[in-house]
């Protein structure tokens, strides 16, 4: 699974806790490798999430806190956290109670915003607006904007050399990097991502020597942090 380097022959038949799936677009992927999934969000989204892979018998979904989760503690093989933990209001109480429903020798994978690199970011003119804005009046905002804005981004990103600088300039998601083949998925995931960046109440970056200090604290191992773009992804086993 890219992101996490977990292969489906790893994850088949483990089971798999996902934290904070939004409408589930890394649900449907960890579901087709065969794993035993159990997905949650704190928000209305796990409805979105039930009518596009509550297909998949090998799926459980819940509506919970991530500070108050209904889950035996240590009892999951795997954990996958993207897209979540800077938009809560304590990013390292976050992390380390989510770890505690991993069992001992599971294995983790969590992003969280790269402090510094997030700051200068043109969203940052536009969340103090749209984080007061109703979900219901924001989304579709985003939905209208991403097919004017995304072909500009993309454009901008082919430039030789200073494409993922200037692409920055836009106030858009851009997967271009990921190679996405499919039009539609690409904009799609912009859509998400977007309005991601726009709606939390919340979001703190982090910065490098705080993720690694809470690795420290619950003597994780094989851990490595990588810096993709403006995100540090965080892996390793419990």
């Amino acid at each position: 699974m890219t992101g996490s380097r977990w292969s489906v022959d790893e994850l088949r038949g483990r089971s798999v806790l996902e934290c904070g799936s939004g409408a589930g677009r890394f649900t449907e992927v960890l579901c087709e490798t065969g794993a035993t999934v159990t997905s949650f969000d704190i928000s209305s989204a796990v409805h979105a999430n039930a009518a596009s892979n509550g297909r998949f018998p090998n799926l459980r979904l819940v509506q919970a806190s991530i500070y108050d989760l209904p889950f035996p503690e240590e009892s999951f093989d795997f954990l996958l956290c993207f897209g979540v933990i800077q938009h809560t209001p304590d990013v390292e109480r976050t992390f380390k109670t989510i770890m505690r429903y991993l069992r001992p020798g599971g294995r983790f994978c969590v992003d969280v915003y790269a402090a510094i690199v997030a700051y200068p970011h043109p969203r940052q003119l536009l969340r103090p607006f749209t984080r007061r804005m109703s979900p219901a009046k924001l989304y579709p905002l985003v939905e209208r904007a991403v097919p004017r804005l995304l072909p500009l981004s993309m454009a901008l990103s082919a430039a030789p050399g200073v494409g993922p600088y200037l692409a920055r300039l836009v106030p858009v998601a851009n997967h271009g990097h990921l190679g996405l083949r499919n039009g539609e998925t690409l904009r799609n995931w912009s859509v998400l991502d977007t309005f991601d960046w726009l709606s939390p109440r919340y979001e703190k970056p982090q910065s490098r020597r705080s993720v690694e200090r809470w690795t420290r604290d619950l003597a994780l191992r094989e851990v490595s942090i990588e810096r993709r773009r403006g995100m540090y992804v965080i892996r390793g086993v419990k």
